[in-house]
């Protein structure tokens, strides 16, 4: 199960050899454009995009294609290479965000015979209901389509420098795309996202004084068009990832071995036990100790995705004895909280 609130990365920096209060750096998610239910962890990837127009091309029978025709070229390319790479790249993303598990199955092809600029229907609820029961997933991403047309252009022309004239040279890529996406939801039969790009471009030029550095500085058309592919994937995978943003932040050492044992738990990772050991403390001592006690529940239970509790454990320190950076944290959360909700 993948961790959705909070991984962190340790690094412990103290304000000097006695001091009480320390700090280190975490990563806190940013609230994605869509954002998808905690109860999803994990999706099954498939790819119901290839209609039999696609083909493999062949990079080096491709580029020649193109140069046959002067490299001006306006064409609708369907390469069965970048559409399976877009769903691999999208699966790579996804799972590296942290927020996810992913499943691509070997056979990930749902067979299609419509043609391709045509998005078909939605798959029944059944089938999806198979796939994520067998696959073991919580939810279906299919790429319904994708095409993407290119307008490639080149001419050369003579220019004057100093006392003569040179020849230049110049060519460009322009790719078009469109993409359907959808997300199927088979525990609530939704479809909890159904996103199109279709508007973006992607474009490459080059202008030298030699032929062959002119083209040099080009990607070929099928590194272009798997350009274009993996823009596709990076679309989809900004509306519904998480986007992660390091900050700051600060615990107390109490000098008790057994609250301090908390702090232990924290460096290896160990959220979970470290807010469970403080818990158990958070009423012994004077007001000032307890007070720190608490502030450091309030992080562990950030860290384990619990803003509310920590909140609530933040305020409390606050009533028993105040301080700034109490405050200061109690306002970073409550400003993460109205975000996600």
């Amino acid at each position: 199960m993948k961790k959705y609130y909070l991984l962190i990365i340790l690094t412990i920096v103290s304000f000097g050899t006695f001091a009480q209060l320390k700090k280190f750096t975490v990563e806190v998610p940013v609230k994605p454009k869509m954002n998808i239910s905690d109860s999803i962890q994990g999706f099954l990837i498939m790819n119901r995009a290839m209609t039999p127009d696609f083909n493999n091309f062949d990079e080096d029978s491709l580029q020649i294609a193109f140069y046959k025709q002067n490299f001006n070229v306006n064409a609708v390319l369907l390469d069965s290479i970048v559409a399976d790479t877009t769903i691999k790249i999208l699966g790579e993303m996804l799972y590296e965000s942290g927020r996810y598990d992913i499943v691509i199955p070997v056979e990930r092809n749902i067979y299609r015979l419509l043609p391709y600029g045509e998005t078909p229907e939605p798959l029944t609820w059944n089938y999806v209901e198979t796939l994520c029961s067998q696959f073991g997933t919580d939810a279906l991403i299919v790429l319904e389509n994708i095409a993407m047309r290119t307008v490639t252009s080149y001419q050369s022309q003579k220019e004057y420098y100093g006392y003569s004239y040179e020849k230049t040279y110049f060519a460009s890529i322009d790719f078009y795309y469109r993409a359907h996406w959808r997300i199927y939801d088979p525990l609530n039969k939704k479809i909890i996202v159904d996103y199109v790009t279709n508007k973006d471009t992607l474009y490459w030029d080059s202008y030298e004084a030699d032929l062959l550095t002119c083209f040099a500085n080009l990607p070929t058309i099928k590194e272009a068009c798997i350009e274009t592919g993996i823009k596709s994937a990076i679309d989809l995978n900004e509306i519904i990832s998480p986007k992660w943003e390091t900050e700051t932040r600060y615990y107390y050492v109490v000098n008790d071995d057994s609250i301090d044992l908390s702090i232990e738990y924290a460096a290896q990772g160990k959220w979970e036990a470290a807010r469970d050991n403080w818990q158990k403390y958070i009423d012994e001592g004077n007001s000032i100790k307890r007070s720190k006690t608490m502030f450091n529940l309030a992080l562990a239970l950030e860290m384990t995705g619990d803003l509310p509790g920590a909140v609530k454990w933040l305020r409390n320190s606050n009533k028993i004895y105040y301080r700034d950076i109490t405050g200061n944290y109690l306002k970073q959360l409550l400003e993460r909280y109205s975000k996600q909700n």
